[in-house]
């Protein structure tokens, strides 16, 4: 992504929070999230995970209150911001357990650094699909080099269609795979609809790395 390319979609999105134009933003982590790790055993001391286009922070304090050290992404200082906001007026069940640390880095998501980092599981709540289409085989790359062996990436979408716009956020039946092909296998694929105003038909992936 050119370096101008970056400043207006950061500017885009600094715009959408600093004004609250931000419907994803339920205030719950999702059920899905959830359930998947009430399955898991506890994490090892020192595992981490990542919370990519973590927006305002809410799952990735999630994450840290499972005892990882986790690590949102965003591109948006704003969101950041409010991120920052969030940790430092949580409480109680909203603190990192005992282990569960929690950064926020400024980045863009096609782009992440986390060469060989051995994270034991990837979040992507509609990061994906609101990427170019050109972008995302670097993406699923650095989610690749970001995972340990045997770790999880849980992934949701948007369905698209042939029909709709060029560039429509969403991606097509049989896309998850194709992307993360040789890299990652899905391990199950829920379908469902959006919960927001505007209901879509969308899909939950849980994929993981070779191991």
């Amino acid at each position: 992504m050119s370096n101008g390319n970056q400043q207006d979609l950061r500017a885009h999105w600094d715009e959408r929070y600093r004004s609250g134009q931000t419907p994803w933003d339920t205030g719950i982590t999702p059920p899905e999230v959830q359930a998947f790790w009430k399955e898991q055993p506890p994490p090892a001391t020192g595992e981490f995970a990542l919370d990519i286009g973590c927006g305002t922070g809410l799952n990735t304090l999630f994450l840290a209150g499972q005892g990882l050290r986790a690590i949102g992404f965003d591109m948006s200082g704003q969101a950041l911001s409010l991120a920052k906001q969030r940790l430092n007026s949580s409480g109680g069940q909203d603190r990192p357990k005992p282990g569960g640390e929690v950064f926020f880095v400024q980045a863009d998501v096609s782009r992440l650094p986390l060469d060989r980092l051995g994270a034991a599981y990837a979040l992507d709540i509609g990061c994906l699909h609101s990427l170019p289409d050109h972008l995302r085989p670097a993406y699923a790359e650095g989610v690749h080099r970001g995972l340990k062996k045997a770790g999880y990436y849980h992934l949701y979408v948007f369905d698209r269609n042939v029909s709709d716009e060029p560039g429509a956020k969403g991606m097509y039946e049989g896309e998850v795979a194709a992307l993360f092909k040789g890299r990652l296998e899905i391990v199950t694929e829920e379908v469902g609809v959006s919960s927001n105003a505007a209901s879509r038909p969308s899909r939950w992936f849980l994929l993981k790395k070779d191991s």
